[in-house]
This record gives C-alpha cells, structure tokens and sequence, in this order.
C-alpha cells in the first residue's frame, strides 16, 4: 500500500496529509500511525474525513523528532470507540527522514563526507593505537575491527581524494619529486 505521508519532513515544520480509505464507520473506526526512530517516537491518531483519515503533525510534535531515519507504520483499528486496539490490522510501513531545522542549529555543517570519513578513521586509528575496542561510526552506520593496515591504507586514500577535490594535487598525473644535491 501507498502512503502519503511525505518521506521527508524538517524539525519543527506543521504538516498534515489524508490517507485514503474506504469502508470505515467515520463514528467508531481509527486509523493511527505510528513513527519509529533510534531515539524517540510518535503516535499520530488520524480525523476521520469521508473518503479515509486526515493527519496532522503540529510543529511542536515534530520538534521532539531528532533528525535521522524514522519507519513510519499505519494501523486501522476497526471499532476502537468500543472495543479498543483489539481489532487491529497493520495497513504497511514506509520510510521517513527527519531533516535538522537550521533555528535550532548552532553549527552548519561544511566538511565533504571524505573530510568527515576522514576525522572518524583518524579517531579510529588513534583508538587502535591506545588499545581501546575497534569500533567507530560514520554517518549512522557502525564499523567493528579492521586491520590497522586497512585504515591506514584508507586514510591515506581519503587524503588523497581531499588534495584532489581542493586542488592541492592533480588527479591522474604523475607527482615526482626530485632533488639535486652537490
């Protein structure tokens, strides 16, 4: 099933949507959607209209959502004025991205995804070499031990791609170094 809530919503932003729906009692019937994420969660209870349910998430309920992936999850409960979530069928789940409000922001973000996979495998290495556990995150996804050859190799490569991309080195070409001693 299609959902129509938007897949993507910033901190902080009112927005409201209708999903379409027929065959419910408007005076007994409840559709609610459930939206899951790593740190916190909402419950929206949707208002019945004639042709399904119409959703709204105000601006202070959507500030709660720490920005990242959330799954978002419909669910009709038919005849929940009397006899609660008994009756319960889960219509589908989709995906939905909580995008960070620039108000509440007190640093913009302007490194390239290089210069950042950078810092991490710089801290990844340092940890290695104090001999803490081998395990570091970048973005939102998890790396466990790699060989300490391994990250070295890659931030040699990422340095690489940063002197390219800021103009420091040619891509392609050859960098030879000679010198001349008396």
């Amino acid at each position: 099933m299609n959902f129509n809530i938007p897949s993507q919503i910033t901190q902080g932003d009112s927005i409201k949507w209708v999903e379409n729906f027929s065959g419910h009692d408007s005076l007994v019937d409840v559709m609610k959607c459930f939206i899951v994420g790593q740190s916190n969660s909402l419950t929206v209870s949707g208002n019945a209209i004639a042709s399904g349910f119409e959703f709204e998430i105000s601006g202070s309920m959507s500030q709660i959502l720490q920005p990242g992936k959330y799954k978002a999850q419909f669910a009709f409960f038919l005849d929940y004025v009397n006899v609660g979530s008994d009756r319960k069928n889960t219509l589908g789940t989709t995906n939905l991205l909580v995008c960070p409000s620039f108000e509440s922001l007190t640093e913009l973000e302007t490194r390239s995804a290089d210069e950042i996979e950078l810092e991490a495998i710089t801290k990844a290495i340092n940890k290695l070499a104090s001999g803490a556990v081998a395990e570091y995150y970048i973005g939102d996804r998890r790396m466990r031990y790699q060989d300490l050859g391994e990250l070295t190799k890659r931030q040699q490569y990422l340095r690489t791609r940063i002197a390219i991309a800021s103009g420091r080195i040619k891509a392609g070409g050859r960098n030879v170094g000679v010198r001349f001693n008396d």
